[in-house]
């Protein structure tokens, strides 16, 4: 006689036996009990968890010779032969096999006729899901009405392809995957019965491994017993099921804690060299990083504890090595080559890769760490200045994070600036002005670098440039660059000034046309470059309102100028200025569409 398995011996026989499908189970038994069995049931699950096996366990409960009962005798001819797969009142259908019209109007045929013995012809299809689209529409109406004492039993593990007239039709249970805690005692009970000798940790490592099925742990177990005899130990299931020492793991992430690429490339080589499935090894190894996750957090972290081939003390000193973020961002990357080396033509240059990021990836600062940082130089640089700014007014630029590098950059605090001595001419305290704007606004102090002309005239500082696009009219028309000059002029001579500006050889207007007057109060007037107010005239000498030289938008006058200051202000405005190291032009209302 030929060997019979586990997964087969060892099939529950009566609904009480079922593992883990209590709600379905007990819904079963109650609607036996009270004559409320539908005619159409669809289970659906994943594999290994007893769908079809309860469905023969229903077919033996409403056939047995007993009468109908919640819990079959499995002992009479009906229950033996619904059992073995023989009864002709039973049908098992492989929906794949059979999965055209043809065969399902032969079904049809076949249903017509009242059972010959049992009291129910129940018709079982497995797999429905692979019917085709004109079988499921043969079926409708049989499903809907069938003739009386037949029950239909769908049984899939795709229950999204099923046609919704076919669901509509069907009661639905569903079957959820099995896990640890409840595999264990049932992989227990058949070692026991078979006596077999098999440690704790072979015993987890089988339930780990069958990922929620139980006929593939009932597999397993088969199968580390026919290598192993009858003491079945941690190692051999390792060896059947292809996964990777302890030791490994342990040793690969020491080297990602130690920032040694080299030897995390040597263990990748040793397990390429010996044929181990690299994929299984980086899904072993983000187990491994789980449980040291887990010892991080947690107070009594062995009850959690999944992969048992690691020493817990193990765990621990690597949970105490690592901080949360850089048990995070390695878990990232890994689980990233994991995916990829799914469909990678070269999966072992996917997983160095990985390693070799996750060994640098912990000298990478992280977003919120650069900021505080920098937020506290910016401090200590405003703290230095002779001149800051109003209580009221925001930080002069906000911070941006720094790009990725694969060493640390150290960020030194640079010390508060060394005081100014005061000017003793313009030429010379102009230069100390743009030396004050530097360290603030780069952009602005080299709009302002080489000004063709500068006089000191009382408490006016009038200073000449070549420039005189809109631009650069603009720029220094922007409410925060007249402060910054202001300030700037202010801490150079000693006293507040207002900063003048004339063009020559500008490209929107004839050299010598006007000049924008800055104060330090923020303050704009247009003069003549003689230094008189200019009040043109028309033909008939009637005198012209004054221009401005920058064209104004039509939308920016109809904004407050509390709210146009806001908009400048706004961190976003303010990031992207520093990022590209730019000014603001003008600000513009939306138009109405």
């Amino acid at each position: 006689m030929s060997y019979l398995v586990l997964a087969r011996r060892w099939r529950p026989q009566n609904f009480d036996e079922v593992v883990g499908q209590r709600p379905v189970t007990q819904t079963l038994k109650n609607a036996i009990a009270k004559d409320r069995v539908a005619h159409a049931l669809l289970f659906t699950g994943p594999r290994g968890v007893g769908k079809t096996t309860t469905a023969r366990i229903l077919a033996k409960a409403l056939n047995c010779e007993r009468g109908r009962t919640p819990d079959p005798c499995s002992e009479c001819a009906s229950c033996n032969a619904i059992a073995a797969g023989r009864s002709v009142e039973c049908l098992e259908i492989d929906g794949a096999s059979n999965r055209g019209i043809d065969e399902v109007r032969e079904l049809r045929e076949i249903v017509r006729y009242a059972p010959s013995r049992d009291k129910c012809k129940v018709i079982i299809i497995d797999e429905v899901h692979m019917l085709t689209e004109p079988a499921f529409n043969a079926l409708l109406k049989t499903l809907e009405e069938p003739p009386p004492g037949v029950i239909f039993i769908l049984a899939t593990t795709h229950a999204h392809k099923i046609p919704p007239t076919i669901l509509s039709r069907c009661q639905r249970h569903d079957f959820r995957r099995l896990g640890q805690a409840e595999i264990l005692p049932r992989l227990e009970q058949i070692a026991r019965e078979e006596g077999a000798a098999v440690s704790d940790g072979a015993m987890k490592a089988i339930a780990r491994a069958a990922e929620g099925s139980l006929r593939d742990a009932q597999s397993l177990l088969d199968q580390a017993i026919a290598y192993s005899g009858d003491a079945v130990s941690e190692e051999d299931v390792a060896v059947v099921l292809g996964l990777v020492e302890g030791e490994l793991l342990a040793q690969t992430t020491q080297a990602i804690i130690e920032r040694d690429s080299s030897r995390a490339l040597a263990v990748v080589e040793s397990l390429s060299a010996r044929g181990d499935d690299l994929q299984r090894f980086c899904q072993e190894l983000l187990a491994h990083l789980r449980d040291v996750m887990v010892s991080k957090v947690s107070k009594d972290p062995t009850p959690l504890l999944q992969l048992s081939r690691v020493p817990p003390e193990t765990v621990r000193s690597q949970a105490e090595a690592m901080t949360l973020a850089d048990l995070e961002t390695i878990f990232q990357v890994l689980s990233r080559a994991e995916f990829e080396m799914r469909r990678a033509p070269h999966p072992r240059f996917v997983l160095e890769m990985a390693l070799v990021e996750a060994t640098e990836a912990r000298s990478l600062q992280t977003l919120e760490t650069l900021l505080a940082r920098l937020s506290s130089l910016e401090t200590k640089l405003l703290a230095g200045r002779s001149v800051g700014p109003e209580p009221s007014a925001l930080p002069l630029f906000t911070p941006t994070p720094a790009a990725p590098s694969s060493t640390p950059r150290p960020l030194i605090e640079a010390p508060p600036p060394p005081p100014v001595d005061r000017a003793t001419g313009p030429q010379e305290g102009w230069g100390r002005i743009t030396r004050l704007l530097e360290r603030q606004k780069r952009s602005l102090a080299a709009l302002l670098a080489e000004p063709k002309d500068v006089t000191l005239e009382g408490d006016r500082l009038i200073v000449t440039l070549q420039n005189g696009t809109a631009f650069a009219r603009s720029t220094l028309d922007n409410p925060e660059h007249r402060r910054l000059v202001a300030e700037a002029a202010a801490e150079a001579f000693a006293r507040p000034l207002k900063v003048e500006y004339r063009f020559q050889g500008a490209s929107s207007a004839p050299a010598g046309s006007g000049m924008v007057g800055l104060t330090a109060d923020g303050s704009t007037q247009l003069t003549s470059s003689q230094g008189g107010p200019r009040q043109p005239t028309r033909s008939g000498g009637a005198p012209r309102e004054p221009r401005d030289p920058q064209p104004r938008a039509v939308p920016e006058s109809r904004m407050a100028p509390s709210d146009q200051e806001a908009l400048r202000r706004h961190p976003m405005v303010r990031r992207a200025v520093e990022l590209f190291d730019g000014q603001v032009v003008r600000v513009r209302a939306k138009q109405p569409k």
